[in-house]
């Protein structure tokens, strides 16, 4: 978490909400709008392209299960309960932020593409559509590899071309790391919000004046 080395003027804020309250709202929310924009575009450069994060920068990806909204009480609520919030619900975006382990319902194991199988994948490192569901992968058998103990899906190579290719292992569960970081994304601009709200009050402050 970076440290903070600014703060609400609270003189500014004191002032405005004392004097211009409804100008100050109206300053405010345009600040929360500007936070929350600018929150989900560092999330999504910094967290959604890759390592250290994971890919999910389109908004077909990760990126497009992340809302936002401000939260601007009417006049007669004052400043109470304003502020801005983004959120998901997604499943697959939680995992990824807290980490976990994945597990098949049927009690079945879970079958993991290897990452070494280049052609298994896009150029963004996501699975391609006809390897997505091992059902409709042709031609796979299972091979236990005696080492190991480890079961893989395997599918033998074109004719003329002996020998098999392992593309799946199976596993009994799947063990995710926390890489996401939207809220590691979120603590970093600690010093930006502060910021854009001094500003948004001084705002208030001198469009009313002047």
């Amino acid at each position: 978490m970076d440290e903070l080395t600014v703060e609400i003027n609270t003189k500014n804020l004191e002032t405005a909400t004392r004097i211009f309250p409804n100008r100050l709202k109206e300053e405010l929310g345009d600040g929360f709008d500007h936070i929350s924009r600018k929150l989900l575009g560092n999330f999504r450069r910094k967290r959604l392209k890759g390592p250290p994060g994971v890919m999910g920068h389109r908004q077909s990806g990760l990126f497009g299960k992340f809302y936002r909204a401000c939260l601007v009480p009417s006049q007669s609520e004052g400043m109470q309960g304003m502020g801005m919030i983004v959120f998901t619900d997604s499943k697959p975006a939680s995992l990824q932020e807290f980490g976990g382990s994945v597990n098949d319902p049927s009690g079945g194991k879970i079958a993991v593409p290897l990452s070494k199988r280049k052609e298994m994948f896009n150029f963004e490192g996501h699975l391609r559509k006809q390897y997505k569901d091992v059902h409709n992968v042709k031609g796979l058998f299972m091979v236990t590899v005696k080492k190991s103990g480890e079961t893989y899906l395997v599918k033998k190579l074109t004719k003329g071309n002996p020998g098999i290719r392992f593309l799946y292992v199976l596993k009994n569960n799947v063990l995710i790391q926390p890489r996401l970081g939207f809220y590691q994304t979120w603590q970093e601009m600690g010093n930006d919000r502060i910021n854009i709200l001094n500003q948004s009050i001084e705002k208030a402050i001198k469009e009313t004046y002047f």
